[in-house]
């Protein structure tokens, strides 16, 4: 029997090496489990025009979770902290915590949009309905809908600054990742739907863009037992960056969790 294993889902575009750093220091007895998502290897790559849902995300990582797991400290960023969010409301499993870096619920904002600040309103209308939308099948995981999406979660002009070689792999899975984009925009239950009764710790970067603000906030509001860690000067793709900043919420929450 596997005790107790912290199980992080790592976001879009990325891999499960953003966490070597996070959980290199966790507590004694304590089993890391990092998956990679549907579609980033060889052996599970997804087919253009082949759909993959939040659902069929959430299904593959709970399949990752050995019989017999006595405690799961569930962890994830961005996508992946939706993924994370909605695994532990699994009534069979024995979820114990979850700490989140920016889980996106683009959904849940664009069907209450009109309560939105209006800078995050303005984001969230820019990315769904200006030019070269979000969610455009045709171009969808292509190299523009990539740079799009590589530059509003960095800054304008990362996805030029990358190396061809890091291109190159993000457009092996850029398909994959507009699934992603698409299960999150389009998963639209209402915050409250995320009410849990463990101790959550979320974090958000000072510098990121405002709807991430207001996912944040809305979940706090849902969970009063939350911990919620505002990192100043940082922004979506820090815990990439630099995770020695990132790495104290961490180890707060491990504390929180482990009392």
């Amino acid at each position: 029997m596997m005790a107790e294993i912290a199980l992080f889902v790592h976001s879009t575009g990325t891999g499960p090496f953003m966490w070597n750093r996070l959980l290199a220091q966790r507590p004694e007895g304590l089993t890391p489990l990092t998956p990679t998502n549907r579609g980033y290897s060889l052996a599970d790559a997804v087919p253009r025009g082949q759909p993959v849902s939040l659902a069929d995300e959430v299904a593959h990582l709970r399949a990752q979770i050995p019989p017999g797991t006595a405690a799961v400290h569930l962890g994830g960023h961005s996508y992946g902290g939706l993924a994370a969010l909605t695994l532990a409301l699994d009534p069979t499993l024995p979820v114990r915590s979850v700490w989140l870096y920016e889980p996106v619920l683009f959904g849940a904002l664009r069907a209450d949009l009109s309560s939105l600040p209006a800078d995050a309103a303005a984001d969230v209308r820019h990315l769904f309905e200006g030019e070269h939308p979000m969610l455009d099948d045709e171009t969808g995981g292509l190299a523009l809908w990539l740079e799009r999406f590589v530059d509003y979660w960095n800054q304008p002009g990362a996805w030029a600054a990358m190396s061809d070689k890091a291109r190159q792999m993000a457009q092996f899975v850029g398909w994959k990742m507009y699934q992603e984009v698409r299960a999150v925009s389009i998963t639209a239950e209402p915050f409250d739907h995320y009410r849990l009764s463990v101790p959550l710790t979320l974090v958000r970067g000072e510098r990121s863009p405002a709807p991430t603000r207001e996912m944040v906030q809305r979940l706090a509001a849902v969970n009063p037992q939350a911990q919620v860690e505002v990192l100043s000067g940082l922004g979506h793709m820090s815990l990439m960056s630099h995770p020695e900043q990132v790495l104290p919420t961490l180890q707060r929450h491990w504390r929180r969790a482990m009392a």
